[in-house]
């Protein structure tokens, strides 16, 4: 009789990169992140024989990078994410949309940590990257523009938060129309930096700008008769 441990024709034997993902997202949503960091970590380790370019590299890298930020471990997080800066700019190059993916990753970091110094360089750069990929009216030129506004205004650099503000309003009312809700927030933080700047009035219009925008696309989330 075969033994119960023998293996049949075709059976793995080992864990793949693809297997560990998985487990680690099974467990992260049933709520256990220690087992969670255990598989990621392995699937890690699965890349350290891969091409030091491998997309899979970054990938596992920013995956820890969350799983930190979600245990508030945001030392151990902060060097995910700039592990895997290192690895995209080795497969894509410093002017490629996929590298500025990872330098927003990392800018939004920065930004939610209240670290708005660091995040300004990074925000700057992807700003250059979609102006050049994209173009100067193109809506990822909105978003990253708008991003840009909100760190420098953090920072206290009114003009150019202002400048930044209109200019992000702009092209993505122009590219993704006026019920765009990432228009409305800019519209919201461009009236905020009226207020603290002493323009109530003109702080008045921009609010009711947005508010009326939030009307519209509560009406358009309404079912129809």
């Amino acid at each position: 009789m075969a033994s119960a441990s023998r293996l049949t024709f075709g059976q793995r034997t080992s864990m793949s990169w693809e297997d560990y993902i998985i487990r680690a997202q099974e467990a992260a949503t049933a709520g256990d992140f220690a087992k969670a960091e255990v598989e990621l970590n392995q699937a890690r380790q699965e890349t350290e024989s891969l091409p030091p370019e491998d997309k899979r590299r970054f990938m596992i890298l920013e995956m820890l990078a969350d799983l930190m930020q979600r245990l508030g471990r945001a030392d151990e997080a902060e060097q995910y994410l700039l592990g895997a800066n290192e690895v995209r700019k080795l497969r894509y190059g410093r002017l490629h949309n996929r590298f500025a993916e990872g330098l927003e990753h990392l800018s939004s970091f920065y930004f939610e940590n209240d670290r708005f110094a660091e995040a300004e360089p990074l925000s700057r750069e992807i700003l250059k990257i979609h102006e050049k990929t994209y173009g100067q009216t193109s809506e990822e030129v909105g978003h990253s523009a708008g991003q840009l506004a909100d760190i420098v205004h953090e920072l206290g650099k009114i003009e150019e938060a202002e400048a930044l503000y209109r200019r992000a309003i702009g092209v993505r009312k122009h590219t993704k129309g006026a019920m765009d809700s990432e228009a409305v927030y800019l519209i919201q933080r461009y009236a905020a930096l009226l207020e603290e700047t002493g323009r109530p009035d003109e702080a008045a219009h921009m609010k009711a700008s947005a508010q009326g925008r939030i009307s519209g696309i509560i009406k358009t989330l309404r079912p129809k008769d």
